[in-house]
């Protein structure tokens, strides 16, 4: 029961930072437009003879009532709010769509080629990381170390330059590859997340073995997967803690760059595209999105540390 307490306290505080960084988002987005508003009458009146009055006061009419900035701050807060949890995005100028039916469908590409690349490199680059910790200073150590050093060296453009040139195209058709390009980025997704899930394993290990339960283990004479499974389980919690912040900072750049360089038109895409077009709403809410996605990685990170640790889930 206690599990389940915890579970419930750590889903209350994600709702609650996700309330509240859409707080600090709507402080920024009032700035932003009354910034906009300044510039957009000093500009008007720099213009002089071009813009007469009644032209001014006809846009700071229509400026002011479009986004409704003669009611209360509060209101607006609330609006705000009420506009998150049911979706109400507001319109989208570079598609000419709501925001959210602009989203829709987007979010879901994205996380069809990160959630495998994730998968992949966790699958990976654990196993490795444990077996160069116990092999430590051996072949399979050193060989370990220097591919990290190579992985961690390349850039994902190039890693999805290198990808793409492997990858044969289709002989007499359009021209087109032969491996869906969301194969191709959840390769280069997993390919840049393995190097440090490999060097955070490892070094989770390393902390481990030296300790005096390895010792009284060794001394017992006990089997390798005996051995390495006691390890794994006091070295589980610094390798979830490691990984899981490495994995969103690192994913966060990725998508941009897979996104602009493959033909992938997800969440990162539509972004670049609203900051091209200085589509306000798209980008308040792909960023939005993004801080969301981050704060359920962040729950699911606290799961798995009461699960892997009773004591957190007491405390």
């Amino acid at each position: 029961m206690s599990y389940v307490s915890y579970l419930l306290r750590r889903f209350a505080f994600a709702v609650f930072s996700v309330y509240a960084a859409a707080t600090v988002m709507f402080g920024f987005t009032v700035l932003q437009i009354r910034l906009i508003f300044r510039h957009q009458l000093a500009f008007m009146n720099w213009a002089g003879s071009d813009t007469t009055e009644q032209e001014i006061e006809r846009f700071r009419e229509s400026y002011i009532a479009q986004r409704r900035l003669d009611h209360p701050l509060h209101e607006r807060y609330l609006d705000w709010l009420v506009d998150l949890t049911t979706l109400e995005w507001g319109q989208s100028i570079a598609y000419r769509q709501p925001v959210a039916a602009v989203l829709d469908g987007r979010v879901v590409t994205t996380l069809e080629y990160v959630v495998p690349g994730v998968v992949i490199a966790v699958a990976l680059g654990v196993p490795l990381g444990v077996l160069a910790a116990f092999a430590k200073n051996g072949p399979v150590d050193w060989s370990a170390r220097l591919s990290t050093y190579a992985l961690l060296g390349v850039p994902v453009f190039m890693l999805i330059t290198y990808l793409l040139a492997a990858v044969p195209y289709v002989p007499g058709g359009d021209g087109g590859l032969s491996v869906h390009p969301q194969v191709v980025a959840a390769v280069a997704v997993a390919a840049s997340l393995l190097a440090g899930q490999l060097r955070f394993s490892r070094s989770a290990v390393l902390d481990q073995t030296g300790r005096e339960f390895v010792k009284m283990l060794r001394a017992k004479g006990v089997s390798r997967t005996t051995l390495v499974r006691h390890v794994l389980r006091n070295a589980a919690l610094p390798i979830v803690s490691l990984s899981l912040s490495e994995l969103l900072a690192v994913l966060v750049l990725n998508i941009y760059v897979i996104e602009e360089v493959l033909p992938i038109d997800g969440l990162a895409r539509v972004s670049l595209v609203a900051v091209e077009q200085g589509d306000m709403s798209l980008i308040t809410w792909t960023t939005l999105v993004i801080v969301f996605l981050g704060i359920a990685g962040s729950f699911l990170q606290d799961v798995l540390y009461g699960y892997l640790d009773p004591q957190v889930s007491v405390e």
